[in-house]
């Protein structure tokens, strides 16, 4: 029995999707992370108040906050303003959304492994990293699917029955599209895509001589040329509003040496794409990646391709920006494993998968979906204790009570609710003010600053930062008095200093601190 669905195709991917439908409909998450309404508040003022700003941010990007909204491609804005338009602008509507843009890149993966007849156990084992993908509220969901579909046209233009064929021309005008669509939504993202899809054309032109397609390659180059010369010159108001947020964002820290934390997030994200790249230096070593081996293997040079592009992602998180960004190694890490088991099974380089492989590729998948376990056990008790429409009911009532013109700190959680109390000024608790990563004491500086009327955080916010943050405010001579009123019963994860880098953000319950400036 267990044999007969192990050889069903897709089986691990549905099983996937429906548990995070399940997830989302009777526990509302993942709960909307501490960035997320930087993404999507812009649409929800617009839909509510008609303005395209996200005034949340008016501490630190007044451009985006009070003119125009330019810190980050429109693209995603565009989906997002036709979706809440119909759905709303709640924070559920936002969730639907982005869990329906994973799904259709669990299809688009799914039409990568049938192209290249991958063997069923191989896609079914390669799906049980998928549920490291929790944390999906951002346009990168959204830039993912574009670059998912780019490789999956780089697959059909490199690997075409007849590569000479008008088909194989075409296939290279749809990775153009789907590539400048990728970075319409998000640059980074797209550069992952982008450096994909050339080490595959690349990899398709020396190994199968299939012709580059230049002509595509050059449209897709002039025209990021023109849009990005079109907006510099004619629209500078929007140039600078990018600007000022590039010049702000901390995901650049320069050159550095990778820390211990850094190194155990990289093992923790992509463990299978490690055991990956360590098979293909053993295969080099022995001279199994011979030109004409990997000519006879397309799941061999996706493989081969994507770990390279992931692992330079990877090396770059680790010295020069934050490695936060080393997550969406998440997104390519199925694709990646289900090629490269397919590769050896059909004895690329010589070599065999042994079931002591076979059992660290499971053990891999075991170590990417400890915060997935959390989600299923803690994260369901955190919402029998405090639920979305609980904490919804909550932040109303605070935000309702709050005097006219006060201004109230929010998580980005429940930003979605504070957008429709316009008689109080709503911050983003991201941004209280210029953030100086090189001081402990920014956020309470800026708070004195503020002096917002309320603080109203998830428990995440309240553990990761402003626990200290209010410690510090309590140990100065005496700018405030503040009380804090925390509606959770059970303890969640971030509460334990142990857990908080394991298993986060379960928690809906929200953390009130009323203040009373001095």
């Amino acid at each position: 029995m267990l044999r007969r669905l192990a050889e069903r195709p897709g089986l691990v991917f549905g099983l996937v999707f429906m548990w995070k439908l399940a997830l989302l409909v009777f526990t509302a998450q993942p709960i909307p992370a501490n960035d997320a309404f930087f993404y999507d508040g812009p649409v929800v003022n617009h839909l509510l108040h008609g303005d395209y700003v996200n005034p949340t941010l008016a501490q630190v990007l007044p451009i985006s906050a009070e003119k125009v909204f330019s810190a980050y491609p429109p693209l995603y804005h565009l989906l997002l303003t036709g979706w809440m338009w119909v759905f709303g602008t709640s924070a559920m509507a936002a969730m639907w959304l982005h869990v329906l843009l994973l799904g259709g890149c669990l299809l688009v993966w799914l039409a990568i492994f049938r192209r290249l007849n991958t063997p069923a156990w191989c896609v079914n084992l390669a799906g049980l990293y998928l549920v490291s993908i929790t944390f999906h509220d951002r346009p990168d969901t959204l830039a993912h699917l574009m670059g998912a579909l780019a490789i999956y046209g780089s697959v059909r233009a490199c690997f075409t029955d007849a590569t000479s064929s008008p088909t194989q021309h075409h296939w290279s005008w749809f990775v153009a599209v789907l590539l400048l669509l990728a970075f319409g939504t998000s640059l980074q993202i797209g550069v992952i895509y982008l450096c994909w899809s050339i080490l595959l054309l690349v990899g398709g032109t020396w190994l199968k001589r299939v012709p580059l397609p230049w002509l595509p390659a050059a449209a897709l180059a002039i025209a990021m040329a023109g849009l990005i010369g079109l907006v510099r010159f004619k629209f500078p108001l929007l140039w600078s509003g990018f600007l000022e947020h590039a010049e702000l964002t901390p995901s650049v820290t320069g050159w550095r040496l990778p820390g211990a934390g850094d190194l155990m997030k990289l093992v923790r994200t992509a463990p299978g794409i490690l055991l990956v790249g360590g098979w293909f230096m053993l295969l080099a070593v022995r001279g199994g990646l011979a030109r004409e081996r990997l000519a006879q293997s397309a799941t061999a040079m996706l493989a081969l391709s994507g770990m390279v592009t992931a692992t330079a992602l990877m090396c770059v998180c680790l010295v020069f920006i934050t490695a936060n960004t080393a997550q969406n190694a998440n997104y390519l890490q199925p694709v990646i494993v289900g090629c490269f088991l397919a590769a050896m099974q059909h004895g690329l380089g010589g070599l065999k998968l042994s079931r002591g492989w076979i059992a660290l590729f499971l053990a891999a998948a075991g170590l990417v979906s400890v915060r997935a376990i959390g989600m299923t056990t803690w994260g369901v008790a955190c919402h029998a204790d405090i639920g979305y429409h609980d904490a919804m009911q909550s932040v109303r009532r605070q935000l309702q009570e709050t005097a006219t013109d006060k201004t109230v700190v929010l998580s980005s959680a429940y930003l979605y609710e504070a957008a429709r109390h316009p008689h109080v000024r709503w911050i983003h608790a991201d941004w209280p003010g210029q953030p100086a990563l090189s001081e402990t004491t920014w956020e309470g500086e800026a708070l004195m600053r503020l002096k917002p009327a309320k603080l109203i955080i998830t428990q995440f916010d309240y553990y990761r930062r402003y626990e200290v943050v209010l410690r510090l405010l309590q140990s100065q001579p005496n700018p405030v008095e503040f009380k804090v009123n925390n509606a959770a019963r059970l303890r969640p994860p971030d509460s334990f200093k142990s857990l908080q880098r394991v298993v986060q953000h379960v928690s809906w319950a929200p953390v009130v601190v009323e203040f009373a400036w001095r």
